[in-house]
């Protein structure tokens, strides 16, 4: 199953665009786009590990859509800041966060989006593999994002498998700065 939807909810400049203006009293946003979607990418969960009530909130805020699941970036400290290890402490604060939407059956994929850094050597495949053993309860989507167009070339070339996971790599681009760096508490 192909899914398609926005990588968030809050945006400003969706008023009138996107969204009713003026907005109706108690209006949702993320509500409002369940109606017309059944993903949405949660980009918060990229800057910080989701609280488990706000993880309730967003399961509780698109029942209406029976197809509708969420795919959640996992937390930068797992794919971008790789220099100390992980501790069993920061798995549990993601899971904190992702286990209601798994228990609910919204949550569609996680995904694992490492730098254009992260290169296929033994360290970052011993890493990747760890990660997702880690999360290994979760459906995994693990991409290499590829960071300026002079990438493109030899981005073409760099799927290849992770034989400690049975997971592909892939490359995509990154839409990351067309939201600026860290977004607001946009997704609670």
């Amino acid at each position: 199953m192909i899914r398609v939807g926005p990588a968030g909810w809050h945006y400003d400049d969706w008023a009138g665009l996107v969204y009713p203006a003026p907005r109706p009293r108690g209006f949702d946003p993320l509500r409002y786009l369940a109606g017309y979607f059944d993903t949405i990418e949660l980009n918060s969960t990229f800057y910080r590990p989701a609280a488990e009530k706000t993880a309730r909130s967003w399961a509780a805020r698109v029942e209406a859509n029976p197809r509708f699941r969420f795919t959640a970036k996992l937390w930068r400290r797992f794919t971008h800041q790789r220099k100390e290890a992980w501790t069993q402490d920061e798995v549990d604060q993601v899971r904190a966060g992702l286990d209601p939407l798994h228990r609910t059956g919204r949550l569609g994929a996680v995904l694992l989006q490492f730098p254009w850094s992260f290169r296929r050597t033994d360290e970052n495949r011993d890493w990747l593999g760890d990660v997702a053993d880690a999360f290994a309860a979760y459906p995994l989507v693990i991409i290499r994002t590829v960071s300026h167009p002079c990438h493109a070339a030899s981005a073409a070339s760099t799927s290849f498998s992770a034989a400690a996971t049975g997971t592909s790599w892939s490359s995509s681009w990154s839409s990351s700065s067309r939201r600026g760096s860290e977004p607001e508490e946009d997704d609670v």
